[in-house]
This record gives structure tokens, C-alpha cells and sequence, in this order.
């Protein structure tokens, strides 16, 4: 039994821990958490109670408690590099969510820490457990795709709407280029995975709906290095949507939200459509850690595709802010007077932005 400890535990860190255990027992003979760490251990003292975890304000006295022997991380982005590099130290195996670092160099840090202490750097890339997504993947490989010329992708939801600058990720610091390490992450780790390295990106991010500082509306053009094309976006400010669609020379197939599956081949006049049944990816992800920990088995993610696409996500980030200059020059001459009004693009009339 791989005894953990939930470091955070706002509405995703409970969730973690709900996967895996119900009233403080184990779903599995694998995993359990018995330990939790909060800044402020009051506001969680009825859930941890729920779930039976001693609670603790202090990171590093968790890290030193050699009753735990894994941390799971579902903190703020900016913190994950010194507490990954901790537990390192400390022999303890990490769990992280999305993204790894903020930083390539910060991951590729982590990544080396890791490999010396020898504990294992799963990162929470819960989409490729789904049965969806990994059958896109066979057929990638199978070749009944033919020959893989291009892929798109969209992850995207309403919660920017309801962010206010008191919540952490509404900065900047923590949301560079809008939606990207909380969604759009995803379908740059989606894209590794079915396509392998990225090469090239160019990106704009653009920020006229919200009253926060992030941006709500992400997209990127991007190139891997075997020749595929690619496109990716993300909106904070929208319905939800997760799509990653892959076409080739043989015909095309697309996951839509978690589990339906649509295909057409060059001789199908429609597409044909398939439904998955709906799992738990993240018990399955932290099944697949406890594996990992205890049973040296590989974990679906590995470390080298995690530090791959902390530098994608760099080079989005950066060709983003280098194209904000121009774009707000752009916006501001008065180049086409007759098109800047509220009827045909009233985001931007400052007065239609959300209250």
C-alpha cells in the first residue's frame, strides 16, 4: 500500500483523494491517502476528519514523517519546482498535477533531481487513461489512419467567468497565455503523445472578455519535428469542450469530451460513431503511480515527455507576449473605423466587457 499525502486541498486535491478512498478507506489495496497538508488546516478540518487524514499546515514536516511515503501535489503551478525538488530530497515520490513546472529549465531541474534520488515524477496527465484516447492512439500505430498529416485540438470551459482576482489562477503568473496550463496543457501532452516532439509554435493569446488579468482566448499553430502540422486552442470564457482529432491519409478519427469517438474512413460518406464507457482517470492515474512506486512499472507518462512539453509551453507562452505588442497597436489605429463598433465586434467596446 502506497501511503500518500495530499499536498492542497481545494476542490481538485479533494478530488484526488475522493477517487481513491471513500470515508477514509481504500477503494484498492494500492493506494490510500492518510495525510494532508493546507496553508490554512481550519477550512479543511471537517474533510480530512471525513477522510481520516492528519492534517498539517508544515510541507516539510510531512516530508520528514516516515510514515508517508508519496506526496501528491495540487498546488499552485509556481510552487511545484521547490516542492518537487524537497521531496527529492527528501526520498519521497511525487504525484504532480499539470503542468510539471512554469519553467522548462525548472522542469528539466526537477526531472534530474528525481532521477538522482531515484523516486519516481509521475505528472497528472489524466486524458491518456482514457479507453478514447488510447484508442486513438492504436490506431495511430496500427497505421489505419495511413500516414498522419495533421491534428487539431480543444480543450476549453466557462470557469474564467467566475474567477475574481483574489483566486490564484486568475494571475498572470499562474495562467500565462490564458487557458493554456489549465486546459491546453492537455492537448499539448495529447499531441506528444499520439505525435511525437514539437518543433515549432506560434501563438496568440487575447484578453477582452474577462475582468481579470488572464487572457480568454488562447490559439496556436505548431509544427512536430516529423513534418505533421498541428492547431490548439483554448477559451476560458465558453462551454466546455475537449476535442483532439487526428487526420491522415487513410481517413480521420476524433475524440470528443471523454468518451465518444467518432472515425470515417476515405470510403465513408459519414462518419460512424462509437461511445465509450466513462472511467475514472484519475483513480486509474493514481493506480498507475502506485504501480509505478512499488511494482517498477512504467508510468504512461514518462518524465521525458513531461519536460518536452513544459518547453512547448514555454515557447507558446513567449510567442504569445511577443505578439501582444502588435496586437495592441493593431487595435488601437483606426485603420477600419467602419468595422470597429458595437454591432460587429463588440468585445472590443470596453463597455461590453463582463461586469
Amino acid at each position: 500500500m502506497l501511503r500518500c499525502a495530499i499536498v492542497g486541498v481545494g476542490r481538485w486535491g479533494q478530488r484526488l483523494v475522493d477517487s481513491c478512498q471513500q470515508k477514509g478507506q481504500p477503494q484498492s489495496d494500492k493506494i490510500r491517502f492518510t495525510h494532508a497538508v493546507a496553508r490554512s488546516p481550519e477550512k479543511h478540518a471537517d474533510y480530512c476528519a471525513a477522510q481520516q487524514l492528519q492534517i498539517h499546515s508544515d510541507y516539510q514536516e510531512v516530508l520528514n514523517d516516515d510514515a508517508i511515503d508519496a506526496v501528491v501535489l495540487a498546488t499552485p503551478h509556481s510552487q511545484h519546482f521547490e516542492q518537487i525538488s524537497a521531496a527529492a530530497d527528501a526520498g519521497k515520490h511525487v504525484f504532480v498535477e499539470k503542468p510539471l513546472t512554469m519553467r522548462h529549465d525548472h522542469a528539466v531541474m526537477a526531472a534530474d533531481n528525481a532521477s538522482a534520488a531515484n523516486i519516481v515524477l509521475a505528472v497528472g496527465y489524466n486524458r491518456r487513461f482514457l479507453p478514447a484516447m488510447q484508442a486513438l492512439k492504436a490506431m495511430i500505430d496500427d497505421g489505419a489512419l495511413g500516414t498522419i498529416t495533421h491534428m487539431e485540438g480543444n480543450f476549453s470551459g466557462p470557469f474564467g467567468l467566475h474567477y475574481d482576482k483574489t483566486m490564484w489562477r486568475a494571475s498572470t503568473e499562474e495562467s500565462p497565455a490564458g487557458g493554456m496550463t489549465a486546459m491546453g496543457i492537455h492537448i499539448v501532452d495529447a499531441f506528444i503523445w499520439l505525435g511525437g516532439p514539437i518543433a515549432e509554435v506560434r501563438a496568440q493569446s487575447l484578453g477582452h472578455i474577462l475582468d481579470v488579468e488572464m487572457d480568454d482566448t488562447t490559439s496556436v499553430m505548431l509544427g512536430f519535428e516529423n513534418g505533421v502540422s498541428g492547431m490548439l486552442s483554448t477559451l476560458c470564457a465558453t462551454a466546455r469542450q475537449f476535442r483532439v482529432q487526428v487526420f491522415g491519409t487513410l481517413g480521420w478519427a476524433q475524440l470528443r469530451d471523454h468518451h465518444v469517438f467518432d472515425t470515417c474512413a476515405l470510403e465513408q460518406q459519414q462518419a460512424e460513431t462509437k461511445n465509450y464507457a466513462e472511467v475514472d482517470i484519475e483513480f486509474a492515474e493514481l493506480l498507475a503511480f502506485a504501480d509505478a512506486c512499488q511494482n517498477k512499472q512504467p508510468f504512461l507518462v514518462t518524465v521525458e515527455e513531461a519536460v518536452h512539453g513544459i518547453a512547448v509551453q514555454d515557447a507558446i507562452i513567449n510567442s504569445a507576449q511577443n505578439s501582444a505588442s502588435l496586437q495592441t497597436v493593431c487595435r488601437h489605429e483606426n485603420w477600419y473605423p467602419n468595422l470597429r463598433n458595437e454591432k460587429h465586434f463588440p468585445s472590443l467596446n470596453p463597455a461590453s466587457k463582463t461586469q
